[in-house]
C-alpha cells in the first residue's frame, strides 16, 4: 500500500490488486501498472525501503513470465 501511495502520488496510473495465483499462494497484493513504466516506477520506488519481490508480465495464455 505503500508503494501505491507513492506512485499514485507521482502521477503514475496504478491499482492495487490481489498477487495472482499463478505467482503467489500467499495472501498478499501486488500493483498492476503499465509495462513501459517498469524503469520508472523501480526508479520512483529506489530508497522506499520496500521489499520487491519481481515483476510479471501477462503472456497471451493467462499465465504470467517474471521479467526481473
Amino acid at each position: 500500500m505503500r508503494a501505491e501511495k507513492i506512485l499514485m502520488g507521482k502521477g503514475f496510473p496504478v491499482d492495487l490488486i490481489p498477487v495472482p495465483r499463478q505467482i503467489s499462494s500467499d495472501c498478499g497484493v501486488a500493483i498492476e501498472f503499465p509495462g513501459e513504466k517498469r524503469e520508472e516506477v523501480l526508479s520512483q520506488l529506489e530508497g522506499s525501503r520496500l521489499s520487491i519481490v519481481g515483476f510479471y508480465t501477462r503472456d497471451p495464455e493467462g499465465g504470467f513470465k517474471k521479467v526481473q
